[in-house]
């Protein structure tokens, strides 16, 4: 780090430069067994590769994948298209669902809210209305068109199209809702149903109220108890890993930052406050959701409330 007319550098800077450097620069503080994530990215090149790095090493697309191009291929045949076709197809008959009400329309100009769009992380603890929460809702993952295609054996099947961009068409994402201060709504949990445009219950005030403890951000840091809902986007990873293999994980979670994104501008639009929170116990979450944490689990979450 060069230094500036011959100053020495701040005691904050000069630390900055130590916490990003490949190299030990205190060769003490590696003396210790605790060893925070710091320590282990000065260990980049190294003999032992954490998780991470496996990751992104296992999730590599080569050329001579002819498995995953050949999976990639049978979803243009008349079975892969039937399949898209019927997603979100399920009987719902007995279960408890709530209709959503019409929702307000978004009217703020596009440049505008994405030039004042911020995490916002102190709430006043006031409600959202149904019909703005249906508006988010429907921002993250509404059904927004359909168009028709043949099948090779005769036929058309009609596809349909969300408002968030997703890996082939697989929508791999559900949207569940936790909420906290919404009048007219149940203090469930709830799933969103794109194809039919409404609640569907999955779990009660106790699940919710578990779900909502899992989250480990301190109350300083994000003002959760005066938050109005929690948006939570389940992953279903097989849709994709069965076309994509392992890559596939990548692509859901590029899906889980655009539905976020849709979120975050239309709490913008609405006057809502929202942020991303990664600070979960998934293992508690998924114990009070009924989650296996593998074939369904936690891919993201959003908090949003009235800004203080």
């Amino acid at each position: 780090m060069a230094e500036e007319a011959g100053q020495k550098p701040a005691g904050a800077e000069l630390a900055a430069a130590y916490a990003n450097s490949y190299n030990t620069v205190a060769s003490w503080q590696g003396s210790t067994g605790f060893r925070p994530h710091t320590f282990r990215f000065r260990d980049l090149g190294g003999a032992g590769r954490g998780i991470g790095e496996q990751f992104l090493a296992s999730t590599r697309y080569r050329r001579a994948d002819r498995e995953t191009q050949a999976s990639i291929q049978s979803y243009f045949l008349d079975a892969g298209v039937v399949m898209l076709a019927r997603d979100g197809d399920e009987a719902i008959d007995g279960l408890v669902t709530v209709d959503l009400p019409r929702g307000v329309r978004l009217r703020r100009e596009l440049g505008d809210v994405l030039g004042r769009r911020r995490s916002v992380r102190q709430y006043t603890g006031d409600a959202v209305p149904l019909d703005q929460m249906a508006t988010l809702l429907r921002a993250a993952s509404a059904i927004t068109a359909s168009g028709r295609t043949g099948l090779m054996e005769g036929g058309e099947r009609e596809i349909s199209f969300r408002v968030a961009p997703s890996p082939g068409g697989l929508y791999p994402l559900e949207t569940w809702v936790l909420p906290l201060r919404v009048p007219g709504l149940p203090r469930t949990v709830w799933r969103y149903h794109p194809k039919r445009d409404l609640l569907i219950e999955e779990g009660d005030t106790e699940a919710l109220d578990a779900a909502a403890a899992a989250f480990a951000v301190p109350e300083e840091v994000i003002n959760l108890r005066q938050a109005a809902l929690l948006v939570l986007l389940i992953g279903r990873p097989w849709k994709v890993l069965r076309k994509y293999g392992d890559r596939g994980i990548r692509y859901l979670f590029i899906e889980a930052g655009a539905v976020a994104e849709n979120v975050h501008l239309a709490c913008g639009s609405l006057g809502l406050g929202s942020v991303d929170c990664a600070s979960v116990h998934d293992d508690q979450l998924h114990n009070a959701l009924g989650l296996d944490g593998e074939l369904r689990l936690l891919a993201h979450a959003i908090v949003v409330g009235v800004p203080s």
